[in-house]
């Protein structure tokens, strides 16, 4: 029983090596012209950074949309002032409606209406590129074949004290179970993923499946556009972005909690499903301690599997070190969101989701 403890997490260790290994890393060159789509509620501060490092990038040429989800701050004046195209509601978000699938829906119609780019980069505004990032997207999207869209994982900037052991979860689940790598490599296969900070999209397959709206009313709109996407039979390249993007989510602890809190429900989407997905964290945090006089080598696999995850995303290292926490504190936060979907209090910037 205990090899077989110790192959259990073998196997992660081996799915993130691959991912550090095979995933691509994009480089900079020349590819079609790409318009960059940006929602945003309150983000000032991060459209100052962000605004004039695309501008830098891509040029006075380069047609940047921003949607002001009804921000109390001065989002919208920022990116008019910074050359954006900014796309404000005419109305109170709709019931049954994110706001960022509003967003993006709303700025995907703009871009079919008046920009003659055949990709459409969708943007988070806590995104950092950095030099040769929108060349490498074109590079990305000359040599896309038949792909779809492209997403990828950015640099993984830490937060304040330990909010990188509350967010740490999160990359390992996806890059030590899913081999994006192999799957991009080959082309067999399907992921079943996007990652809503940055996603490339042709803009003929966007529009083709009106993805935002189709989803409308999904916390976690990139976790069931991905199944969608599959669905569909429509491919997409995830990339390692971390040498041309970076991303910083959250400041601290608390933010980081109460950010993954909202979504994470919709990991299983069901009230039995969140459960068991949070009961195989805590297996898997501590399942280790079973395999006996093996137990070394599978708490030094399952750390394997993190030095992995980190190297692929350049996050911060020290949280491998308490491996067994940070694979606890999802199964903490699948619950903890589960009971906020149950009393109709998901919330975040604002608003709550009943």
């Amino acid at each position: 029983m205990g090899w077989v403890i110790v192959g259990v997490y073998g196997l992660f260790a081996f799915v993130a090596t691959l991912n550090l290994l095979l995933m691509r890393r994009p480089k900079p060159g020349d590819g079609p012209e790409i318009c960059v789509l940006i929602p945003a509620r309150d983000e000032a501060e991060n459209l100052k950074r962000l605004l004039p490092a695309l501008r830098d990038q891509g040029g006075p040429e380069l047609r940047i949309y921003v949607f002001d989800d009804e921000s109390t701050d001065s989002t919208g004046q920022i990116a008019r002032d910074l050359g954006a195209t900014v796309i404000s509601p005419s109305e109170p978000l709709p019931k049954g409606w994110t706001g960022k699938n509003r967003a993006c829906d709303a700025l995907a119609r703009a871009a079919a209406e008046d920009s003659p780019a055949d990709w459409w980069l969708f943007l988070d505004a806590d995104v950092t590129p950095k030099p040769g990032f929108l060349q490498a997207m074109r590079k990305l999207a000359k040599d896309a074949g038949k792909t779809g869209m492209i997403t990828g994982f950015p640099q993984m900037l830490p937060g304040r004290g330990v909010e990188p052991l509350f967010l740490g979860w999160v990359g390992w689940i996806l890059l030590a179970t899913n081999p994006f790598g192999l799957v991009s490599r080959t082309g067999r296969g399907h992921n079943r993923f996007k990652n809503g900070q940055i996603h490339l999209w042709r803009a003929t397959v966007y529009t083709r499946l009106w993805p935002n709206e189709r989803v409308k009313d999904k916390i976690m709109e990139d976790v069931v556009i991905g199944r969608l996407l599959a669905k569909e039979q429509i491919p997409v390249d995830v990339v390692n972005l971390s040498g041309v993007l970076a991303v910083k989510m959250y400041d601290n602890w608390r933010e980081t909690l109460d950010g993954m809190s909202k979504n994470s429900f919709e990991i299983t989407g069901s009230a039995a499903g969140s459960v068991t997905l949070s009961f195989l964290f805590f297996v898997v945090s501590f399942g280790w301690l079973g395999a006996g006089p093996q137990w070394p080598w599978a708490l030094g696999l399952f750390v394997g599997s993190g030095v992995a995850m980190v190297a692929t995303v350049r996050a911060a290292v020290w949280p491998i070190l308490l491996m067994p926490i940070l694979t606890a504190i999802g199964g903490v936060t699948v619950l903890r969101s589960l009971a906020w979907k149950l009393k109709g209090q998901t919330r975040w910037k604002g608003r709550i989701y009943p």
